[in-house]
């Protein structure tokens, strides 16, 4: 947050950290949603971690104000400083998962290594309907 206050010294941002009870219902979930009513953001960044920060979003969506709202993820922690991107010639290629890996294995091997196989089922049948519906 202090770098972006000292990038773009007119914003308004505030901050929540992402450690609470984030269950819908929850005195703690309650408490940032009225937060976040309270400053009727423009723009809403999550980054509680994936898919934490996906699954908060769609059980709150109903009481977010009207805004954009992105799950931002790492970007965080490149804007802190605490994480380095990878080079842009990587993204560009598509590899950018690797160079992550490459940095962080014990947090992303099996993200990236194991999960992605378990979608190979639901990704053939989705192209098994798509050709049925043709």
């Amino acid at each position: 947050a202090d770098r972006l206050r000292a990038a773009w010294p007119g914003a308004e941002i505030a901050v929540h950290h992402g450690f609470f009870d984030a269950r819908p219902g929850s005195a703690e979930n309650a408490a940032v949603l009225a937060r976040i009513e309270d400053f009727q953001p423009h723009v809403l960044f999550v980054g509680m971690g994936m898919p934490r920060q996906e699954l908060w979003i769609a059980d709150n969506y109903d009481r977010l104000p009207d805004c954009v709202i992105l799950s931002v993820g790492a970007a965080f922690d490149y804007e802190a400083g605490v994480q380095s991107a990878a080079p842009r010639w990587m993204g560009r290629a598509g590899i950018e998962w690797a160079y992550r890996l490459f940095r962080d294995p014990r947090r992303l091997f099996v993200r990236y290594c194991i999960e992605p196989w378990s979608l190979i089922p639901l990704a053939l049948a989705d192209l098994r309907a798509g050709r049925r519906r043709r």
